[in-house]
């Protein structure tokens, strides 16, 4: 039996189609009661035996509800539903026997021998059809009618909306929750603001003070509570301080003066700028103050510095950042702050009348406001509101009950400026970059001294004799090579975050990463006793072949460091124009709580101790703005002690052909080099001292006759009165008087009109001489580098040469 006769089309906006449905977040999820009673309501009323609420994703048709079949999971190319998302109109079969898409499917020949469907497609309010709601049979139905079609669609709106009510209360709990944060936010603010601020009652006893406020007088802001300035101040102050609280009760008006006092701290005698208020209850009667504070005694010996003071001072509402307004009881104005009337421009009438709202969201908000004012609850909204200027800017507005014994006695609002959090995540994104460009500098000025510790520790091993000098020297070059990942690591997210990384797109065959893939980590495979596989996959991708193979990497190498027993397994699965390059490992798996907090650095799980045996923490962070840079998306599967599936998104070119694996080509120098120079010669130009003298000490251990030169003129004159060819050259790239490492190699070989090997041992973290190096057939390696590094570049460069 064929079924390529009736496997369905994908519809045209299929990408769309997909990221609708699973914005819903529904794929996958536990029966629940309401799309069950739909079934089998729809069940009733059609009088069907099987009615199925149905998704279609990607390669699957799911079930959500079912009645009279137990709810299931069919590939797509086999699903009735997949049909029927082709179109709006409901498709019905009134006999599956006698319709030549059906006729031969295998669950209307075999179990459970369907002869009728009817279905009716799920469209979301944008016109994605995301699944059906659908009716079956075992037998045929040619009296389905017009009209039980009409009533079909209506069963797949119920569930359409039953959907779009779930996700929109799913969006209200996460935008409550948004605005709860950033009102703890906006009051942690104001309370770690400098200035001084209190509150007292009638009788002058504080009822509320900041930190700043308590600081003052050396105690904590719960001792300050009930006390009065009698208590804190000798009585002259004393006396001052109570008659300006009682002139502001008495005459309800605001006064603002400037009082010398002192304070029993290291602060002695400041010059406070006190200003003072009245406290109203909701009716208006003062019950206390509320004052700010201000030191300007530097502006009292510098009165330029007062008078720019002055002009900042305000009260403490009229100079909080929020809008804020108060309202009565019933929701008429009570009060506008100075900074909303400032913002603004309007004055108090013209705002009572909603003329600073946009017109467009203004009776959306009024009839919210209405609603919440009835029941008695918090509302909030996102509205334009008008600058005095005249732009109209989002904010984002909230207003809560104050109740006295159960009964609402006034409404307070506030009002965000959306456009002034944007700003502040601006500047911290800014305060990151910076953060990457020093540490991109900071690294490579430590690159070079790195770099002659481990040549020279690396020369200490053919001169140390005894064990315990040997586990001595043993935990040296351990502590070493353990710095010389963290500061590669390191320089992997300077170099990222400082932007000099640009990508080096091209196409080639994804073989050529799986190869050297599964040559690299086989080893550290089997020693840890894993099964070890890489799914061989033949095909064409576009991107940067160096960082997504940095990519892999480190995906398999954490897999594999987390993964005590089981498997690791890369695989290659294709979709559409991408293809998912997929790590597997059985490992400890990830908790959800955890699985965003992984990709920062230098966070790892189960590694409380920063144990570098454990690695350090920058891998996935590493792997994270690689895909943004490459916009390669990484996907994330774990389940806790079951093991992960990372995934990257790879653009696609095309699917070839399997091919044969060619043999292994191997030289039988490439085999046979060790650590030995056989009397090659080897040119060094290095104008580091320190540095050069080290790679000439390592390659002199290894058996090189080593040409050393701070310069490329010097390594030329020195190699004409030798006469002699050199065997390899090794440069640093950036060399005194602007010249580059690329220049004296390329001199070198003209002198000698050949292709004498050369390879760059850099510092340099842009991107030139990796393009310098690729464009004249160079190695290219980056400080600071291990003698084990250094020698099987080495091999590599000198295995084609022959014998010395």
């Amino acid at each position: 039996m064929t079924l390529s006769s009736i496997e369905p089309p994908w519809p045209s906006d299929e990408r769309a189609r997909l990221d609708r449905l699973k914005s819903y977040g529904v794929l996958d999820t536990p029966p629940e009661a309401s799309f069950d009673r739909l079934a089998r309501l729809g069940a009733r009323h059609f009088r069907m035996p099987i009615v199925m609420v149905n998704l279609v994703d990607e390669t699957r048709q799911w079930s959500k509800a079912g009645y009279g079949l137990d709810t299931m999971v069919l590939e797509r190319r086999l699903s009735f539903c997949a049909h029927t998302i082709l179109d709006d109109a409901v498709l019905v079969v009134r006999d599956t026997r006698e319709d030549e898409r059906f006729a031969d499917h295998e669950l209307v020949a075999g179990p459970p021998h369907l002869r009728f469907y009817a279905g009716a497609p799920l469209i979301a309010p944008d016109g994605l059809r995301i699944g059906t709601f659908s009716l079956l049979d075992h037998k045929p139905h040619p009296e389905f009618s017009a009209e039980d079609e009409r009533d079909l669609e209506e069963f797949a709106r119920l569930a359409m909306h039953e959907m779009e009510s779930q996700a929109a209360h799913r969006a209200a709990q996460a935008a409550e929750a948004l605005l709860r944060d950033k009102n703890a936010l906006l009051e942690s603010l104001l309370e770690s603001v400098t200035d001084p601020i209190f509150a007292k009652d009638r009788e002058r006893r504080f009822t509320l003070v900041n930190t700043a406020t308590a600081r003052l007088f050396g105690r904590a802001r719960e001792e300050v509570a009930g006390l009065t300035d009698e208590d804190l101040f000798p009585p002259e102050e004393a006396a001052r301080l109570d008659d300006l609280c009682g002139r502001v009760i008495t005459t309800g008006r605001e006064e603002t003066v400037e009082e010398e006092l002192p304070f029993p701290t290291e602060e002695g005698k400041r010059v406070l700028m006190i200003s003072v208020m009245p406290l109203r209850d909701a009716w208006g009667a003062a019950i206390g103050v509320v004052g700010v504070a201000r030191d300007i005694t530097a502006r009292k010996r510098a009165e330029e510095a007062l008078r720019s003071s002055e002009a900042r001072f305000r009260t403490l509402v009229d100079n909080t950042p929020l809008l804020m307004w108060i309202n009565r009881s019933d929701g008429t104005p009570e009060y506008y702050n100075e900074e909303l009337r400032a913002y603004t421009g309007q004055d108090p009438d013209t705002m009572s009348a909603w003329m600073g709202f946009h017109p467009d969201d203004r009776p959306a908000y009024l009839e919210l406001r209405t609603r919440s004012i009835a029941a008695g609850t918090p509302y909030q909204s996102n509205i334009r509101m008008r600058r005095a200027d005249g732009a109209w800017r989002w904010h984002q507005c909230r207003v809560v009950p104050v109740r006295e014994r159960g009964a609402i006695v006034s409404w307070i609002g506030t009002a965000v400026d959306i456009h002034d959090i944007r700003r502040a995540q601006q500047a911290a994104e800014e305060a990151d970059r910076s953060k990457g460009r020093f540490l991109a500098a900071a690294s490579h000025d430590l690159r070079q001294p790195m770099q002659s510790i481990l040549l020279f520790a690396g020369a200490l091993g053919t001169h140390v004799t005894g064990d315990a000098g040997q586990r001595a020297l043993d935990r040296l070059q351990q502590g070493l090579d353990t710095l010389k990942d963290l500061l590669d690591s390191l320089l992997d997210v300077s170099r990222l975050d400082a932007g000099v990384v640009a990508p080096q797109i091209e196409e080639f065959p994804v073989a050529d990463l799986l190869g050297p893939l599964s040559a690299a980590y086989a080893p550290l495979a089997e020693a840890k006793g894993l099964d070890w596989r890489v799914v061989p996959f033949t095909g064409t991708v576009r991107s940067d072949r160096v960082l997504l193979g940095r990519m892999l990497r480190n995906l398999v190498d954490n897999a594999i460091r987390y993964t005590d027993r089981g498997r690791v397994m890369v695989d290659c699965r294709p979709q559409g124009t991408r293809l998912c390059v997929e790590v597997h490992d059985t490992g400890l798996g990830i908790p959800p709580d955890q699985r965003e907090r992984i990709f920062e650095e230098f966070h790892q799980i189960g590694n409380p101790e920063r144990d570098r045996d454990q690695g350090l923490g920058l891998g996935l962070a590493i792997v994270r703005r690689l895909s943004r840079l490459l916009d390669h998306p990484v996907d994330l599967v774990s389940r806790p002690e079951r093991g992960s599936i990372f995934s990257v998104s790879v653009p696609l070119v095309r699917h070839d052909a399997p091919r044969p694996t060619p043999p292994a080509a191997r030289t039988a120098r490439a085999d046979a080099m060790t650590a030995t120079g056989g009397g090659r010669l080897a040119v060094v130009v290095e104008d580091d001292a320190i540095v050069l003298m080290g790679l000439a000490v390592m390659l002199g251990e290894w058996g090189f006759e080593v040409l050393c030169a701070g310069s490329t003129g010097e390594a030329l004159e020195r190699l004409r009165s030798g006469g002699r060819q050199p065997d390899i050259v090794l440069a640093d790239y950036r060399l005194r008087q602007g010249r580059v490492g690329t220049e004296a190699i390329l001199r070198i070989r003209d002198l000698f009109g050949v292709d004498v090997p050369g390879l760059i041992v850099t510092g340099e973290i842009g991107p030139e001489p990796q393009r310098d190096a690729a464009r004249h057939g160079l190695g290219l390696m980056h400080k600071p580098v291990t003698p084990r590094l250094l020698e099987a570049a080495l091999a590599r460069h000198l295995g084609a040469i022959g014998p010395a």
